[in-house]
């Protein structure tokens, strides 16, 4: 038997624990390309293949899920996202099931088609708890293991099942970077070990879905009762706050290759602020000097936008210095930095906007007790923890992390301070500046990543040098 995993490319198990989910929502998708190759091996071949799909791509692509079906093969569910089933406590397994059912009206949808057959979206090594009542559901076959296990009462007798994943047919799906090299080279050697394997198993010219050979007939898709979406993650309003516009100044320099990413990131947080009555953003992009393809990609993407403002540098001046050329471009009450390598999760805004309520600065804080890193190089984050440690007992201070560039800005307090360090160290340099002015700061606890797309523009030597200066001139109480 032969059947194909119908997710996307970042969906791959070697990426669990290490490529968050929440940079899904921003990744290229690849899957109506992977797909398409996977259906043309068949017809070459004469075969039919059973495809495992996600629900979630059944309701974003229903055209590929269909030409599935209209091309003979049998669609089946994969659930509705990739998540170790067998890890899932018994209290939260009811709203499994139901993630499950709303992955499969998803895909009878899409196709008109009864699905009878179910596979764990990820291996697993916990109990298979969900055969039971997914029997009961009126599922024929359960397929996670290389058995298939019949869920209907009748008997099956044993098979040889060849499963691949769609993706891994796709060569011109992105290249990440950021990620453990280890899990970079697992996702890349399996691309071509899954289509030699899978040449081989067309070869022999006998491949079958799982339907053809458990006797099972298509059935039209029974009518099922619609079922509400769950709600998505609610961010309470920062009450008490009187917000009506905020400016996310985002520093670019060099970004080329991830900003569509970026963009995408971006419109899902202004929709979700707004949705949520948190704020209206307006957003002002500063090109620190690129010399690839970063502002003419600006201006293609959003010259035309209301609520955009692009501003450029003719020459690189540094992150510190971008931050400012974009507060100095608007005249919104608060700015808020981002990260252009979305280094931190942009959704965090939400939760650090209460924070601003008697504070002029909020500043995400992986060092918070509260916080994390997630795959940055250790000499990095040893680098960045003893420099904060410096600051913090020169200016005794509470303030745990003193490099992010991920802040909230009270704009009044902020825009006329002095900067004289223009880059990274400038970022430091303001906190120290605020502090020194009398201002309040707070940390918000965060999750810092490394970044997938390009390369850090930080020169690490001369980092190193500049926060020494400043650690002296703190220490000389030359500052501020």
């Amino acid at each position: 038997m032969l059947a194909f995993v119908v997710a996307e490319w970042f969906h791959d198990p070697a990426f669990a624990g290490h490529l968050s989910p929440r940079h899904w929502r921003r990744l290229e998708s690849r899957v109506a390309a992977a797909v398409e190759r996977a259906l043309a091996l068949c017809a070459a071949h004469g075969a039919t293949a059973t495809f495992f799909v996600l629900g979630a791509i059944a309701e974003r692509h229903p055209g590929v899920v269909a030409a599935i079906a209209n091309a003979g093969h049998e669609v089946a569910s994969l659930g509705w996202l990739p998540r170790d089933l067998g890890a899932v406590p018994a209290t939260e397994r009811p709203a499994a099931l139901a993630e499950l059912e709303r992955a499969r009206a998803a895909i009878e949808a899409a196709t008109g088609i009864a699905v009878r057959g179910f596979r764990a979206p990820w291996p697993t090594a916990g109990a298979r708890w969900w055969r039971v009542p997914l029997g009961a559901e009126g599922y024929a076959y359960e397929a996670s293991d290389a058995a298939v296990v019949r869920l209907d009462g009748r008997a099956a007798s044993a098979f040889d099942v060849h499963c691949c994943r769609a993706a891994d047919l796709d060569a011109d799906q992105p290249r990440l970077v950021g990620l453990p090299a280890r899990v970079l080279r697992a996702h890349a050697e399996a691309l071509p070990r899954t289509a030699a394997e899978l040449a081989a198993v067309l070869a022999h010219g006998t491949a079958r879905s799982f339907a053809t050979t458990l006797a099972l007939a298509a059935e039209p898709a029974p009518p099922r009762p619609a079922r509400a979406a769950p709600p998505g993650a609610t961010v309470a309003s920062p009450s008490g706050v009187a917000l009506a516009r905020v400016a996310i100044v985002v520093p670019l320099k060099d970004e080329e290759a991830g900003l569509p990413s970026l963009l995408v990131e971006l419109d899902n947080l202004d929709a979700r602020l707004r949705r949520t009555g948190v704020c209206a953003c307006e957003f002002v992009f500063v090109d620190d000097g690129s010399t690839d393809r970063t502002w003419p990609l600006l201006q293609e993407r959003l010259a035309a936008r209301a609520g955009v403002h692009l501003v450029r540098h003719a020459h690189n001046q540094g992150v510190a210095a971008a931050i400012r050329s974009g507060m100095s471009s608007t005249d919104a009450p608060v700015v808020a930095s981002i990260d252009g390598d979305l280094s931190y999760d942009p959704a965090e805004i939400a939760r650090m906007l209460p924070l601003l309520a008697g504070a002029d600065l909020v500043t995400a804080s992986p060092y918070h007790r509260a916080g994390g890193v997630k795959n940055v190089p250790g000499w990095r984050l040893a680098l960045s923890r003893t420099l904060s440690w410096c600051y913090r007992r020169l200016l005794r201070s509470d303030v745990r992390t003193w490099t992010s560039c991920f802040r909230l800005y009270r704009r009044a307090a902020v825009v006329d301070l002095p900067l004289q360090n223009p880059g990274f160290l400038g970022t430091a340099e303001l906190l120290v500046r605020v502090l020194r002015a009398g201002g309040v700061v707070r940390e918000h606890p965060c999750v810092l990543e490394a970044r997938l797309f390009g390369s850090s523009k930080m020169k690490v030597l001369r980092t190193i040098r500049g926060h020494l200066r400043l650690l002296w001139q703190v220490a000389r109480g030359r500052l501020g």
